[in-house]
């Protein structure tokens, strides 16, 4: 029996009715041996069954919400009944409902302001229920929307559209926003020592008319029908004191000692995904909000709200100076409380710069790149630029040789500052930024950079909201949240039915 026939049947059925012919069902599969393939199939089709025929009977019991031909609002206003019935259509996980009750407004011709069935029923604003809503984003929060509605036809027997799939999302992405925007507080017995700042950009491919625009005179900041996302993380961390012998070892995937349980772990990662993009005030007057600066300020008040008196800020970067200083202007502190480190990963891509361009033998850049990172991490950041620039002067290097070397000693005359390894090290400062790096991947690319994705900036931005949000330990919180912060708005009225009653259940 497929999940469609089984609702079809059920019309006319009790849930009584259909309980027995489950049980029936089950005893004539022991009786014929069936396999339990066969059974299983038929068993969750009639349990979808009784599921529709439920909800069926819950929507059949609340009446036709008649409050009489007028009420009055809490304010004083008079809101009349409507001339008929009106139908409400409603999606849930078991099917298409169809609810049919009067409603009320100020005028024949005005708004709707009270639905009384659909405030009983605490209903969203939106086509499907909220449950259908939140099963709906498990199916397309990881893969794609057409991907996912094919997934959910098999799952619930009958189709789901991809324009309901990305019109929920949209609505989810928009209610994600402002719950990042209000993230609980972590307790502050569980935070780690450290607080860390860390931040980074990534692209998203756009359809053309969103991308990226820039004056004739300028450069995009990526080629192609691409937009870049500033990606901000907040977290906690307890110290970890290492050596720089410690470090590359990690960095050239020696065997060294195995990995310590006691190493510890990021806390409560808060993380947000922003775009430059047009908003509009209610005015109807429109704004350029940058996305980093957005992302920052975002940042700027999970320190506030988690920065212990006196604790040191640190910021984990890596060498885009764009990032630095707009960290400056949104994230201002005084010097003694904030740290800036350069991230690790990011030093040592130019030390392999600097050595392919001095040796051709790759176990001698490696030697060369070991032996420079060692001294970097020792806090000898003005030796080694002063030693390349020595081996670049005896080589007689020239061209676009003596452009890389030179490239990678100004890098590190610009960062010298962010550099100072030996006394991250020593204090148990992590000088990684994989926590960063991990998002740009988990929470970008898996989902927005699929073969042939192109999105609108709006639908990009909402899908990473919720993805934020969905990545996080809050999206329980957040279903819970958001469905009480709706029901205030959209049902202000709801005491208007405290003295209706549901229908009597037939025996």
């Amino acid at each position: 029996m497929s999940l469609a026939d089984s609702k079809e049947q059920s019309k006319g059925k009790s849930l009584a009715d259909l309980a027995e012919r489950l049980e029936a069902a089950i005893r004539e599969a022991a009786r014929d041996g069936k396999s339990l393939d066969e059974v299983e199939r038929d068993v969750y089709a009639r349990i979808q069954q009784m599921g529709y025929r439920a909800v069926e009977q819950l929507l059949a019991l609340q009446g036709d919400g008649d409050l009489g031909p007028e009420v009055l609002t809490a304010d004083g206003r008079k809101l009349q009944r409507s001339e008929g019935l009106v139908d409400r259509p409603l999606r849930t996980v078991f099917g298409e409902h169809t609810i049919r009750s009067y409603v009320y407004a100020a005028g024949s011709h005005k708004a709707i302001e009270l639905r009384p069935i659909d405030a009983r029923l605490s209903l969203p604003e939106g086509y499907g229920s909220y449950f259908f809503e939140e099963f709906s984003q498990y199916f397309c929060v990881d893969q794609a929307f057409r991907q996912g509605a094919r997934a959910m036809e098999v799952v619930l027997g009958e189709k789901v559209s991809v324009d309901t799939l990305e019109r929920i999302n949209q609505r989810m992405g928009e209610q994600a926003e402002e719950f990042l925007d209000r993230l609980p507080t972590p307790p502050a017995q569980e935070e780690g020592e450290l607080l860390v700042f860390t931040a980074d950009g990534k692209g998203v491919p756009l359809v053309k008319q969103d991308a990226q625009r820039v004056a004739a005179f300028d450069e995009a900041e990526r080629p192609g029908n691409r937009r870049m996302a500033t990606l901000a993380a907040v977290y906690t961390i307890n110290r970890h004191v290492r050596t720089a012998e410690d470090i590359v070892a990690a960095l050239f995937r020696e065997k060294r000692q195995p990995r310590r349980k006691d190493r510890p772990e990021p806390q409560f990662k808060h993380i947000t995904a922003r775009f430059t993009q047009m908003r509009e005030e209610a005015d109807g007057e429109q704004w350029e909000s940058n996305g980093t600066i957005d992302a920052f300020m975002w940042a700027k008040s999970q320190i506030d709200v988690r920065r212990r008196a006196g604790q040191i800020v640190l910021r984990l970067m890596d060498g885009q100076e764009s990032l630095w200083d707009k960290a400056d202007i949104c994230l201002e502190l005084p010097e003694d409380e904030v740290i800036d480190i350069l991230d690790i990963l990011h030093t040592s891509e130019y030390v392999w710069r600097g050595a392919k361009v001095l040796y051709s033998q790759k176990e001698q850049q490696e030697t060369f790149a070991r032996e420079r990172l060692l001294r970097i991490l020792r806090g000898e950041v003005s030796g080694v630029i002063a030693g390349l620039r020595q081996m670049a002067t005896k080589r007689g290097l020239k061209g676009a040789r003596l452009k890389v070397i030179t490239t990678v000693c100004r890098y590190f005359e610009k960062n010298a500052h962010r550099m100072r390894y030996d006394e991250y090290l020593a204090a148990g400062y992590p000088i990684a930024t994989g926590v960063i790096e991990g998002a740009c991947r988990h929470l970008v690319k898996d989902r927005m950079e699929r073969s042939g994705m192109r999105w609108r900036l709006l639908g990009a931005q909402r899908m990473l909201h919720v993805r934020a949000v969905y990545q996080s330990t809050y999206w329980d919180q957040f279903q819970t949240e958001r469905i009480e912060r709706e029901q205030l708005q959209l049902h202000p009225h709801r005491a208007l039915l405290k003295d209706y009653h549901c229908l009597a259940l037939a025996s």
